[in-house]
């Protein structure tokens, strides 16, 4: 257990879903939380909800200026520094790769990879103090691409690289960096990606449509079988909860029977037969004509600005 005179822990992303129900796991076990959030309305009514044993901090992981203030104010109120920082912001962005715009795909990476390593490197000192871990939140995403979410997986994956490297850096002051992995988990972010994957849908160029008309109907059935999926935000809070307090932390924990099943295919079944699953899974397997009218550049290219080049 971390030690009796340090017990608090912060988390970022805190307003609905997995961070609200690790505020709510972390004050069962009498640890204050520092909960970041990113408006000011958000952190009143968190504050109104928890009570004393939070403390509401309007925090963009993006935003350096705001991580500077949460860093004085954690020093301030915990000098005794920190028994965890909980990374657990993060955006998604359903899609296909060739479609993927440059500035979100950016945004990706500012929130899921940048962000978190900017609140590791602002809040180690505070770490240092209380003999405290890092516990980043990642995906399945994060070790496997799966096809319509490439882009959030590229931000997954820097953020589990990331987490390998400081692991190791650390030995020194022996702080601990965990990464958990759920698979899906029924949040609020299902009913949002809805929203968006029709949207884009109806945002496909004529002369792409057919190919992709089938995995973004996939893609919105996948996405709705996550909204009712059979893992819940209070499932992964007892899995961060058991991160933070035993003794000897594993390097990576699995959350759900869905990353359990694709950590045991991504080890087991050949690179060949995976990609045709997924293929078959998404319905890309279909070969599609070649238009004779296609255009010089592609539309994300295009949208950029940017040619085509190597």
């Amino acid at each position: 257990m971390p030690s009796p005179r340090c017990r608090s822990i912060l988390v970022t992303g805190c307003s609905s879903g997995i961070g609200r129900a690790t505020v709510a796991a972390l004050l069962a076990e009498d640890f204050h939380v520092f909960a970041g959030v990113r408006s000011t309305a958000d952190a009143e009514r968190l504050q109104a909800e928890f009570g004393d044993g939070v403390t509401a901090l309007t925090l963009d992981v993006t935003r350096a200026e705001q991580i500077r203030h949460a860093a004085e104010d954690v020093r301030r109120l915990a000098p005794e520094g920190l028994a965890a920082l909980v990374n657990n912001a993060g955006v998604g962005a359903p899609g296909p790769i060739e479609l993927a715009d440059p500035e979100e795909l950016r945004r990706l990476f500012e929130v899921n990879a940048i962000g978190a390593l900017q609140m590791m490197q602002a809040f180690l000192p505070h770490l240092r103090r209380g003999s405290g871990r890092i516990v980043n939140l990642s995906s399945m995403n994060g070790v496997i691409s799966l096809p319509m979410v490439g882009a959030y997986s590229a931000s997954k994956f820097a953020l589990e690289a990331i987490s390998d490297a400081l692991r190791i850096e650390l030995m020194p002051w022996k702080i601990p960096v965990v990464v958990i992995r759920p698979g899906q988990v029924r949040t609020p972010i299902f009913g949002k990606a809805r929203v968006e994957i029709e949207r884009r849908r109806g945002e496909v160029p004529a002369h792409l449509a057919t190919g992709y008309e089938t995995p973004y109907r996939r893609t919105a059935k996948f996405n709705d079988r996550g909204d009712q999926s059979a893992t819940s935000p209070e499932a992964v809070a007892r899995v961060i909860v058991k991160a933070i307090t035993c003794r000897r932390p594993r390097r990576q924990y699995h959350v759900g029977w869905d990353a359990i099943g694709l950590r045991i295919a991504q080890r087991f079944v050949p690179g060949r037969l995976l990609d045709r699953a997924l293929g078959r899974a998404i319905g890309s397997l279909r070969r599609q004509p070649r238009p004779q009218d296609e255009p010089a550049q592609s539309p994300a290219a295009a949208a950029s600005g940017s040619p085509i080049g190597p």
